[in-house]
């Protein structure tokens, strides 16, 4: 009987508990820290989101940007604020009723997965409505080393806050923007201004043009083969010969007469481009085919005149 007392006591105290204080014992979803209460799904998403400058929204608990569409509540969850310049790769989770197209250098492209983006580029995120065209957020991916990035003005409501260049602290009066015309080893934090969090970039600025040189081009023009000498192991080469792809040769020799347009192409990105034409011309083996020629239709000629005079002396 004791025992049974005992045991009805804790029921008796919840049920007690549930009836004057209103608390639903079923409730699992969260609750204010401080009353017990429970959180509505808007007071819970004002609790994990903080109002950004531009007006996007940062979830705290994804870490995650989001974007709202004009006149409607579809969004973009995106890893990286509206432009943004990172060195790694971006994830957009975009509402499945948002009509929107990624774009990259300006181009549409549909091959990119929005989940994850690594390709090095300016990407626009663009939705449509009613009436309604508009790019909702831009971000840029670079690689470690580039020479795509001359300035970084960092996105609104983030200042810098650290910049060194080739491991030298540099001073600076502008919190907005860091210049990035020189070429050097940039290391930056800079901070979210309304979350308190930092981001930072660590890249290598190259805005060197690649060179090389065509050995047997005068005035932009070649009476023989021409070679491309003088360039890095690390460049690569494209090579259009009267406006067709042309597959750049292992020795750098280029011997078909045509119009070329050649360009090269750094590790960094930078290009360089020249433009020079072969003229037709003889080498040795096409001299020796000429020659053979004309030996062989020289025969074929002295055979049908021989063959001529023959008929006639019978």
């Amino acid at each position: 009987m004791f025992a049974a007392k005992l045991l009805s006591l804790p029921v008796s105290l919840l049920m007690s508990v549930a009836s004057v204080g209103g608390v639903d014992i079923d409730y699992n979803g969260e609750v204010d820290i401080y009353s017990g209460s429970p959180v509505s799904s808007e007071e819970s998403l004002q609790q994990q989101t903080v109002t950004l400058a531009d007006g996007a929204l940062y979830n705290k608990n994804s870490h995650t940007f989001i974007y709202t569409a004009p006149d409607s509540n579809l969004t973009v969850r995106s890893t990286a604020a509206d432009g943004m310049i990172t060195t790694g790769s971006v994830s957009l989770d975009i509402d499945s009723s948002l009509t929107a197209k990624l774009y990259l250098d300006g181009e549409e492209d549909e091959d990119i997965d929005p989940k994850n983006i690594t390709k090095s580029g300016r990407y626009s995120l663009v939705v449509y409505g009613t009436d309604v065209e508009r790019q909702l957020l831009s971000f840029t991916i670079v690689s470690k080393k580039t020479g795509a990035v001359t300035s970084y003005k960092l996105p609104l409501g983030f200042d810098l806050k650290a910049l060194s260049i080739d491991n030298t602290a540099v001073a600076f009066t502008d919190v907005s923007r860091v210049d990035m015309s020189k070429d050097g080893k940039y290391s930056m934090t800079y901070r979210c201004n309304l979350t308190g969090i930092d981001y930072g970039l660590e890249v290598e600025i190259d805005h060197t043009p690649p060179s090389f040189t065509l050995d047997g081009v005068t005035d932009g023009s070649a009476r023989g083969p021409v070679t491309v000498k003088d360039y890095s192991k690390d460049d690569s080469f494209r090579v259009l010969l009267n406006g067709e792809n042309y597959k750049f040769p292992a020795d750098g020799v280029l011997s078909l007469p045509g119009t070329y347009e050649l360009t090269a192409s750094d590790d960094a990105g930078n290009t360089v481009t020249e433009k020079f034409e072969i003229k037709f011309y003889l080498n040795y083996q096409g001299l020796l085919f000429g020659l053979l020629f004309l030996a062989v239709a020289a025969a074929a000629i002295g055979y049908m005149i021989w063959s001529r005079k023959k008929l006639r002396v019978r």
